[in-house]
């Protein structure tokens, strides 16, 4: 009997960390995302932007709506965020970064 409550208990664990593992699948609330450049974009911006992608290398996630001006982008290149902690000005497509809180404190 001892056996068998061991083995429900090894159990609950497992299914919990499937659980704390699904509530994130995309990796949104990790801290591996980067901004880069995506030149197969160019010309679908407004003036003054450069076409951005939002990626995880992790998960493999990646979303390419987003735009910045060039110093912006140069100086935000290679640090990592959350996704969670980017915030855009325009709902539409492209959107506009207008901060992001990034992981390294800035």
């Amino acid at each position: 009997m001892n056996l068998v409550a061991e083995a429900k208990r090894i159990l609950m664990v497992l299914a919990g960390l499937t659980l704390l593992s699904a509530c994130d699948p995309d990796g949104k609330k990790e801290c591996a995302w980067v901004l880069e450049p995506e030149p197969k974009l160019d010309g679908q911006t407004d003036p003054g932007y450069i076409p951005l992608c939002a990626r995880n290398r992790t998960t493999m996630k990646e979303d390419c709506r987003l735009q910045a001006s060039l110093e912006y982008a140069q100086k935000v290149y290679g640090r990592k965020f959350r996704y969670v902690d980017l915030r855009v000005t325009s709902a539409g497509s492209p959107r506009t970064i207008a901060k992001i809180k990034f992981c390294d404190g800035d």
